[in-house]
């Protein structure tokens, strides 16, 4: 076996298990592997958010987040190549799902007369002591960039080392997308953990770009009454077409707020769940429970009387907490702001669910805008 097989057998075996334990694919340890097994030193991890926004960049060097003096900031007008991996990857609709190699050639992208005295170049001479790159394209819209540079020693990239990059990029691209599977797996299962324990009987999970992560048998049996038989797309193998029409632009509230739609005889509760990383990409997810609409109890009423509780007033801790259930928080996230334990709060909502006399978030919402003292 030459040296060349033995270090993609490395790098592939390295990638294997960095997929599994990390908590963030695009790291150090992704370079320290590239230069381990290929001898590619000059590597860049660049990060941007869906709309194209530069947030940070990794490298050997160090990690740096955006800011005013930020090197990158007088190159980004000026940027080619991001501009076209970006506009590639918005009109692709490109996602981690993608595994074919998507390779930007900078000598391919500026002429030739013009190329030296470029200002993309000047920021590679300056940054990384550089004059030629190739940059790989990941994830939604290309917001996770991989760039290798070389000096005007080293000369441009060869043709074999071309294929060699290709063959890089489909290692990462598996296996960033197997990453992304066990990642959004333990998310949704957190997710419907707390849909669970919430009392909800009907819900489904998408992430931002309008995919259906998770839907269970009563949700579709909603779905189905709803849009008379027509709710495809819920195995989240593409975006969901009447999604967007059905909720609006519900989806893009901020986090840890809940928003109500009234459809038809359903009401639509639409959660959110970000997943933040250190590198400043934020993944959006929402889960939306459905449930039918009461029926006024009388003229005059807006609904019918919520089941009687025990009549005991809430405790402050209790009314700390069903506020912010009722602003859409999740249990951890009431944790967090209360700092307390995830646990406490269950026993809290647990109190809180008896002494109001309501089954779910959606009755104990209701409850609030009736009782709550502040309102």
């Amino acid at each position: 076996m030459d040296r060349a097989e033995d270090g993609r057998l490395r790098f592939f075996s390295e990638l294997s298990e960095h997929q599994i334990s990390a908590d963030e694919f695009f790291n150090v340890v992704l370079l320290d592997s590239l230069a381990r097994n290929f001898g590619l030193q000059n590597v860049l991890i660049s990060y941007f958010d869906p709309q194209g926004n530069f947030l940070s960049w990794t490298h050997r060097n160090g990690v740096l987040a955006d800011c005013e003096e930020h090197p990158y900031r007088r190159c980004q007008p000026a940027d080619v190549v991001r501009q076209t991996l970006y506009r590639e990857a918005v009109q692709d609709k490109l996602t981690y799902n993608n595994v074919t190699p998507r390779l930007y050639h900078s000598t391919k992208l500026i002429p030739p007369e013009d190329y030296e005295q470029s200002s993309y170049v000047r920021f590679l001479e300056e940054n990384f002591g550089a004059l030629y790159s190739v940059t790989m394209a990941f994830g939604i819209n290309a917001y996770i960039q991989v760039a290798f540079f070389k000096s005007r020693e080293e000369g441009d990239f060869t043709p074999e080392e071309l294929s060699q990059l290709e063959q890089i990029y489909v290692y990462i691209a598996n296996d960033y997308k197997n990453f992304k599977k066990y990642e959004q797996a333990k998310i949704i299962s957190n997710i419907q953990s707390e849909i669970i324990l919430s009392g909800e009987k009907a819900y489904l999970v998408t992430d931002d770009f309008m995919h259906i992560m998770s839907c269970n048998h009563a949700a579709k049996v909603c779905l189905d009454d709803i849009l008379g038989g027509a709710a495809d797309g819920l195995d989240g193998s593409r975006p969901c077409s009447w999604l967007p029409f059905l909720l609006g632009s519900e989806l893009g509230h901020a986090e840890n707020r809940v928003q109500t739609r009234v459809i038809r005889d359903y009401i639509f509760k639409i959660y959110t769940y970000d997943q933040r990383y250190s590198n400043g990409i934020v993944d959006r997810y929402h889960w939306i429970t459905i449930a039918r609409a009461e029926q006024p109890a009388a003229a005059g009423k807006n609904s019918e009387a919520l089941p009687a509780g025990t009549g005991q007033p809430l405790t402050k801790a209790e009314l700390r907490v069903a506020r912010l259930l009722a602003k859409g928080l999740t249990y951890q996230a009431v944790a967090d702001k209360l700092v307390v334990s995830y646990h406490t709060v269950k026993k809290h909502v647990q109190n809180i669910y008896l002494k109001c006399g309501v089954n779910s978030r959606f009755q104990l919402y209701r409850w609030m805008e009736q009782n709550d003292p502040k309102k």
